[in-house]
């Protein structure tokens, strides 16, 4: 067996004897963020280059290590739910060692926290390779996560002609029938419209009539928004780099008159933003493909832009964050997401955090019903030869990238001097600098144009004197996408 290395959904312990304490940190951080595979019996030992090797050391007594890990789940005091069971657990050969498999399973939401010791404050999350202790804002997600949504409160005392934007249900509705065609909508007045689309409803226990939170959040006036979620801010900027402390222009929730003050009117003042940005990029007209690329990528930013929307936590105390860069857009929520990171970007039912918010935006055709919005984002930059969008999520913060440059139009970015230098390396991956040298007038040029590239990032340096030797930095969506081919390609050559 090849070991890969550890990341969110993998880890590895050594376990000769007896169980690892910190393997309880382990199964309770898959379980709250993405679930994932643990290993026992595998030893990480470090290379005479800093990198790490994985290497089968066995267990002694595999069943016994087994029952005792079954024992061991039932008890509170080890961890507040078994949510490991005997079918999820596998005794594995490898090397003529016995390793024991742990399939650790995504929690439900409304089993967690999994917490260890008997205390929540010791739940855990998974950050790339590493378990980390929940913070206080992360358990505060998790806990609001577990008691399920509140779109469906209803609130006292706010009323529409007090409390909504009349402009912004009025704008909405004409958008409304506008792609359904149903002329009945507008013979509605504004409180029949509102019920007719879910959002204002009959209080069972007074029989009054009363506005739901949803409601407040998709057409709110500001001030009104904020006296129920406190922290509710929507944020659309746009950069050139990730480093410019400046931006070149934002829209953003507030109570003044020239800027949204609510979910929907946001949307639609950053979906026209995006459209103009794009089609500013793709002005080409006789050029047909360049035309279709933009068209695509708006309809994949649009999908991202709802998604972001949707599935906010607007209890939480942080913002919701758009960021349009030269090349790629970063869409940022707090909430973790609802389904497992596998299932975003494939076609699946949908479970959006906030389902009558959802439902609004899918009443007028403004995502996709099925909960395929994912799936439409990532086949829209496969097609535009982008690389693959970046999912992250933690219980406080999900981000989402997309990608809008190809490769061909990054390093037509990049200063003249850096462009073939680049374009060996991205190709080979690891390259010495006998293999660049041919490209440089004097030894001197090359490593100057190199260092510059490493302050900028672009590229890192590995090893020293002749064993130096210069790669594309390791986060870069590139080395994904290289990883990606190279995996495929030896998947097919074992399977043909």
């Amino acid at each position: 067996m090849l070991f890969e290395q550890e990341n969110i959904h993998l880890e590895y312990k050594t376990a000769k004897e007896k169980l690892p304490n910190e393997m309880w940190e382990t199964i309770s951080a898959f379980a709250n963020t993405d679930g994932g595979t643990l290993f026992l019996g595998v030893k990480e030992k470090k290379t005479e280059q800093g990198s790490s090797e994985l290497i089968p050391v066995g267990v002694t007594n595999p069943q016994k290590l087994v029952n005792d890990l079954l024992d061991q789940l039932k008890n509170k005091n080890k961890i507040s739910y078994p949510i490991v069971s005997e079918k999820d657990i596998e005794i594995i050969s490898e090397n003529d060692s016995k390793l024991i498999k742990i399939s650790v399973p995504r929690a439900d939401f409304h089993q967690r926290p999994i917490f260890i010791k008997g205390n929540p404050q010791n739940t855990f999350i998974r950050e790339g390779e590493r378990d980390s202790k929940a913070t206080e804002d992360d358990l505060k997600a998790i806990l609001r996560d577990s008691k399920g949504t509140d779109n469906n409160d209803l609130l006292d005392n706010f009323s529409i002609t007090n409390d909504l934007s009349i402009v912004d249900i009025q704008n909405y509705r004409a958008y409304l029938m506008e792609v359904t065609k149903d002329e009945s909508y507008n013979e509605m007045s504004i409180e029949e419209f509102l019920t007719e689309i879910g959002l204002f409803k009959i209080d069972r226990s007074t029989g009054e009539k009363k506005l739901c939170k949803a409601a407040l959040l998709l057409f709110g006036r500001y001030n009104s928004i904020t006296d129920v979620y406190h922290y509710f801010f929507l944020d659309f900027v746009v950069k050139n780099n990730l480093t410019d402390t400046n931006y070149i222009d934002r829209i953003y929730t507030s109570d003044t008159p020239s800027t949204p003050s609510n979910i929907m009117s946001f949307y639609f003042s950053v979906l026209n933003k995006l459209s103009s940005l794009i089609q500013n990029s793709f002005e080409v007209t006789d050029n047909m493909s360049r035309k279709d690329y933009g068209e695509k990528l708006i309809r994949s930013l649009r999908e991202a832009l709802v998604n972001t929307l949707v599935h906010a936590d607007y209890q939480a105390n942080t913002p919701t964050k758009i960021t349009f860069y030269k090349n790629k857009v970063e869409f940022v929520n707090p909430g973790q997401l609802m389904v497992p990171y596998s299932q975003f970007f494939q076609p699946s039912e949908s479970k959006a955090r906030n389902p009558l918010i959802f439902q609004t935006f899918i009443r007028a055709k403004l995502g996709e019903r099925t909960g395929s919005g994912g799936y439409t984002i990532f086949n829209t930059s496969i097609s535009l030869n982008l690389d693959k969008p970046e999912l992250n999520s933690s219980p406080s913060k999900t981000s989402l990238t997309v990608w809008k440059e190809t490769q061909e139009d990054f390093i037509e970015s990049l200063p003249v001097a850096w462009r073939e230098t680049y374009s060996i390396i991205s190709q080979k991956l690891v390259v010495p600098f006998s293999d660049l040298k041919d490209l440089y007038k004097t030894d001197y040029q090359g490593k100057k144009i190199l260092n510059e590239m490493i302050e900028a990032k672009l590229i890192e340096k590995t090893g020293k004197n002749k064993g130096t030797k210069y790669q594309i930095v390791k986060n870069s969506p590139l080395i994904k996408r290289q990883m990606d081919l190279l995996i495929k390609g030896l998947q097919n050559f074992f399977t043909n």
